[in-house]
C-alpha cells in the first residue's frame, strides 16, 4: 500500500497525459463502403419513422421467417432516432427543412405521452401512445435520452451555420446510386 500511495503521483500524471491524436487512412473502397451502410442505417428510419407509428421508431423490423413491425418504442430507440435524423442531415440524405420537421413532429409526440413524474416509461406502443406493461421507468434509458437530446441541440447550432444548399447533399445523392 506504501509503494502505491508513494508511486500515484506519477500514476495520475501518466494517466492524465493527453492523448496523442492519431491519423487514420483509409482507403476510397472504405469511405465507400462506410457510406453506403449509413445509407442503409437511414433507409431504415426514413421507412419505418412515420406518421403511422406517430414519428417514433418501432423497436426491430422483422424480414423472416414473417414479416413484422414490432410497433413499441423506448427512450433509448427515440434518442437514436432523433440522431438518425442529424446524421442524415450531416450525410446530406435530407434537408434542414426535412430535419427539423422530422424532429418536430417527434416531440410532438413526445408531449402527447404519458410519463410518471415527468419521466418517460420505458416501453409505448408506438400507434396508440400507451405505456406497455409493465410500467417501469428505466435510468439506463432515460440516461440515453438525455445524451441524445445534448447532442441534437449542439447539432441543432451547428446546422444554423450551414449552406442551404451544399455539397453534403449532392454526395447523399450519390450514396442513393452507390
Amino acid at each position: 500500500i506504501l509503494i502505491l500511495w508513494i508511486t500515484s503521483p506519477a500514476i495520475a500524471w501518466f494517466v492524465s497525459r493527453p492523448l496523442v491524436k492519431r491519423l487514420v487512412n483509409i482507403s476510397e473502397d472504405q469511405v465507400v463502403f462506410l457510406r453506403k451502410m449509413a445509407r442503409k442505417t437511414w433507409a431504415y428510419f426514413e421507412q419505418f419513422v412515420t406518421a403511422e407509428d406517430n414519428w417514433l421508431p418501432p423497436d426491430n423490423y422483422q424480414e423472416h421467417p414473417v414479416e413484422r413491425i414490432a410497433h413499441r418504442t423506448s427512450p433509448t430507440n427515440i434518442g437514436l432516432s432523433l440522431m438518425a435524423n442529424l446524421a442524415a442531415t450531416d450525410f446530406g440524405y435530407i434537408t434542414n427543412g426535412r430535419f427539423l420537421e422530422r424532429s418536430t413532429n417527434a416531440f410532438r409526440t413526445l408531449q402527447k405521452i404519458e410519463r410518471h413524474r415527468g419521466h418517460f416509461f420505458n416501453w409505448y406502443d408506438t400507434q396508440t401512445l400507451e405505456p406497455l406493461p409493465p410500467r417501469y421507468i428505466s435510468t439506463v434509458d432515460s440516461g440515453n435520452l438525455a445524451g441524445h437530446l445534448l447532442t441534437l441541440r449542439q447539432g441543432i447550432f451547428s446546422i444554423s451555420t450551414q449552406p442551404v444548399l451544399g455539397p453534403k447533399l449532392f454526395e447523399g445523392v450519390n450514396d442513393c446510386f452507390q
